[in-house]
């Protein structure tokens, strides 16, 4: 039965992983800046904050991917925005509260992220190690424009014997590195 699931979640990643795409028309590179991630249910008890994790480690991935081409608000500035406005995670839902954030901190894009599922498996004897399963749904919000004009889905599978906080932050990391070049792309490629 755990082969079985095993299976069917590898093929899952591997669908999801081919189908993440980022759409035409983001804005021109300039200031961009990544707000926490949001997870839309409970994701369970870590050493630590998944959504904002995601949210530092993209800002690093982007900041190294973009260089030249891309300017990274950094987390310090976003997360002091965030606190100066009330900011709450479901506000990523709300163009208004977007727009306030990426104006307080001189963006003209901000990068969304959703953490729709995070499942930690616990060991047995297939696989030997516990595994962890993850899929992300990343957005990309033009301020000039008041909308969502670029997203990319992206998912990924780790089987490690290493601590779950461990093991949980390296498959959010593995998720955000296949992100960031659709991502990349579709903030280089925006129209004016």
């Amino acid at each position: 039965m755990k082969l079985q699931r095993v299976v069917v979640l590898l093929s899952v990643t591997m669908a999801v992983s081919l189908c993440g795409h980022a759409v035409a028309a983001a804005p021109a590179a300039g200031m961009v800046g990544v707000v926490d991630f949001y997870a839309p249910t409970p994701l369970g008890a870590f050493g630590f904050a998944p959504e904002q994790f995601a949210a530092d480690d993209l800002t690093a991935l982007l900041s190294g991917a973009g260089a030249g081409r891309l300017t990274i608000v950094s987390r310090e500035s976003i997360e002091r925005a965030e606190a100066s406005l009330g900011w709450q995670g479901a506000d990523i839902l709300r163009f208004d509260r977007l727009g306030a954030l990426a104006r307080a901190v001189g963006a003209n894009a901000l990068i969304v992220g959703r953490i729709p599922l995070l499942d930690n498996l616990e060991g047995g004897r297939t696989p030997p190690e516990a595994s962890v399963y993850t899929t992300l749904w990343l957005q990309v919000f033009d301020v000039a424009r008041g909308r969502f004009v670029a997203e990319t889905r992206q998912s990924a599978f780790v089987v490690a014997g290493i601590q779950r906080d461990l093991r949980t932050k390296q498959v959010l990391h593995d998720a955000l590195v296949r992100a960031v070049p659709p991502l990349v792309d579709a903030l280089n490629t925006g129209s004016p």
